[in-house]
C-alpha cells in the first residue's frame, strides 16, 4: 500500500469512528504503531485537524468536512447492506475491502444521513461461510486472475474422495454455497466444484492458457444442455 493511500485510509478510518487508537490503526492497516504516529503527525502538519487524548485515542474535529457524497436514503441502505453481505460471504481480503468501502462512505456522508449506515430495519448475517471455505475462496479467486492450475482433494455428494487438477475459470455464489467453474484436467471436461466440499487445496506454479473450447463462455454454453 502506497504512502498516499495509507494517509487517506488513516483519515477515513478516524473520521468514521468516535475514537480510534493507534493500535487499532496498526492492526487494520498491518503497520507498526510507530508508523501510525509518524503518519498522524504528517496529517496534522498538512492541516487535517486530528485531536488526540490519552486513554481515548484520535478523532477529527467535527467541523472538518470533505465533499459530501450525495446518495439517496435507499442508495445508502443498499450500499451498507451490500458491503455487509460481501463481508459475510467473501474471502478475508474482499471482506476487508468491503469494510474500507463502508468507512469511506461513512466519512463523506452528511450527518443527517449517517443514521442510515447503522439502521436496524434491514440486517445482514455476520458470517455465512466457514473460515476454511473463505481461505480456499481467496486462493481460487486469485488463481482465476493469474491462471494458475489448482489441485484439490474433493468429496462429492456421496462422500467419495478424488484428486482433481483443474483450471479455475470463474466463481459463483448461489445464496448458500460458492462454486468454481472449471476445466478439469483429470476428467477432461467442465466441472463446477463446491468450495465447501474441498478437503485440501494446492495452487500450482504451472499456469494454463485459455482455449476457445476450454473457457468460461464454453462452460456456460455447456450448462444450457
Amino acid at each position: 500500500m502506497s504512502r498516499t493511500h495509507l494517509l487517506f485510509q488513516i483519515t477515513q478510518i478516524i473520521r468514521s469512528r468516535k475514537f480510534t487508537t493507534a493500535q487499532y490503526l496498526a492492526d487494520r492497516l498491518n503497520i507498526s504503531t510507530r508508523s501510525v504516529y509518524r503518519y498522524i503527525n504528517e496529517l496534522s502538519v498538512s492541516g487535517i485537524p486530528i485531536i488526540s487524548q490519552t486513554g481515548k485515542g484520535y478523532w477529527i474535529d467535527e467541523n472538518f468536512n470533505l465533499t459530501p457524497l450525495h446518495l439517496s436514503e435507499d442508495e445508502l441502505i443498499a450500499l451498507n447492506l451490500g458491503a455487509k453481505l460481501v463481508k459475510a460471504i467473501a474471502d478475508p481480503f474482499l471482506a476487508d475491502a468491503a469494510q474500507q468501502l463502508l468507512d469511506k462512505i461513512q466519512s463523506v456522508t452528511p450527518k443527517s444521513n449517517l443514521h442510515l449506515m447503522s439502521q436496524s430495519k434491514i440486517h445482514a448475517p455476520l458470517q455465512l461461510i466457514e473460515p476454511q471455505t473463505a481461505e480456499y475462496l481467496s486462493i481460487i479467486r486469485l488463481a482465476v486472475d493469474s491462471k494458475n492450475k489448482i489441485e484439490i482433494e474433493y468429496s462429492d455428494q456421496h462422500n467419495n474422495s478424488t484428486t482433481r487438477i483443474f483450471w479455475p475459470l470463474a466463481l459463483a455464489f448461489w445464496g448458500k454455497d460458492w462454486t468454481v467453474a472449471s476445466w478439469c484436467e483429470t476428467r477432461q471436461d467442465f466441472r463446477a466444484f463446491r468450495i465447501d466440499r474441498i478437503q485440501s487445496l494446492k495452487k500450482h506454479k504451472a499456469t494454463f492458457l485459455v482455449q476457445p473450447d476450454k473457457n468460461l463462455e464454453a462452460f456456460i454454453e455447456q450448462q444450457r444442455y
